[in-house]
């Protein structure tokens, strides 16, 4: 994965630095039950450290669509889904950044200096103006768990009437093309990696995550549907909201990074059935 700063300066145009981020590293076997504990109200479901957010929001781009990429006056975060972004830098020439890729853009950024190409899907994070703060640390580059010929997988996990997860396709998080959705509200967002060993059993989500792979692939196994198992690879997005009943497990393949944005119940989507 790519982690970047695109930051704008007049008469040069747009520089390139990389970004730094706060991303704890889990490995091994992790005990399941603080996850089981906290999912029943047994502590606070939020202790991890989580940054704040001013909301997310998605676009579908297909090829020969355009939309207008930094609209808005407040910093933002952009994941690469699906596609590619091409930029223009003064400082190390043309830049193409891919699924799983992340970028940091403050207001003022010519628009015509980047280019989506591709069937180009993006998640944009509206963040603090001094995100990400201190305590951060170079992101590791890593190439591995590129989708390659794999289609996006976009995915949510809900408990079924028999506490069972269940995956269902989550097409709802991108909608008409050529246009940004509405803002919708986040708790927060913060990045985990996790070294190829890292492996939790059976366990609820503690709250709604919206997971971004970044990098390796995220295996997760729920038991409804006979047992069925998803591989989340870079770009790949999955919406863990199986907060109760048995949930499912987790496991590694490669060094995974991840994103995770935090959704209070009230601003899921619609469950697509």
């Amino acid at each position: 994965m790519q982690s970047v700063r695109l930051s704008y300066v007049a008469g040069l145009g747009i520089e390139i630095s990389d970004l730094e981020l706060r991303m704890p590293r889990a490995s091994g076997i992790i005990d399941p039950e603080p996850f089981r504990a906290r999912a029943r109200g047994q502590g606070n479901p939020l202790s991890e450290y989580h940054a704040l957010s001013g909301g997310m929001r998605s676009i579908h781009l297909p090829v020969g669509h355009n939309a207008r990429l930094f609209e808005t006056s407040d910093p933002v975060l952009t994941f690469v889904i699906a596609g590619t972004i091409e930029a223009e830098v003064s400082n190390l020439g043309n830049v193409v950044l891919y699924p799983g890729d992340i970028f940091l853009t403050d207001a003022g950024i010519p628009e015509q200096l980047v280019t989506v190409t591709g069937d180009c899907r993006l998640i944009q994070v509206l963040v603090e103006p001094d995100w990400p703060g201190d305590k951060t640390k170079p992101v590791k580059p890593t190439s591995d768990g590129r989708r390659g010929f794999h289609e996006l997988n976009c995915k949510r996990m809900v408990k079924g009437a028999d506490d069972k997860s269940y995956f269902y396709d989550f097409g709802s998080l991108f909608m008409e093309p050529g246009i940004w959705s509405d803002v919708t509200p986040l708790i927060g967002f913060r990045f985990i990696a996790m070294a190829e060993d890292t492996f939790i059993d059976w366990h609820p989500e503690i709250v709604n995550n919206l997971v971004i792979v970044m990098s390796g692939a995220l295996e997760l196994e729920v038991g409804g549907g006979d047992g069925a198992i998803e591989i989340f690879r870079r770009g790949d997005v999955c919406l863990a909201q199986d907060r109760t009943g048995e949930g499912h497990i987790d496991r590694m393949h490669g060094y995974v990074q991840v994103a995770v944005l935090i959704l209070d119940d009230e601003h899921l989507w619609p469950l697509e059935r």
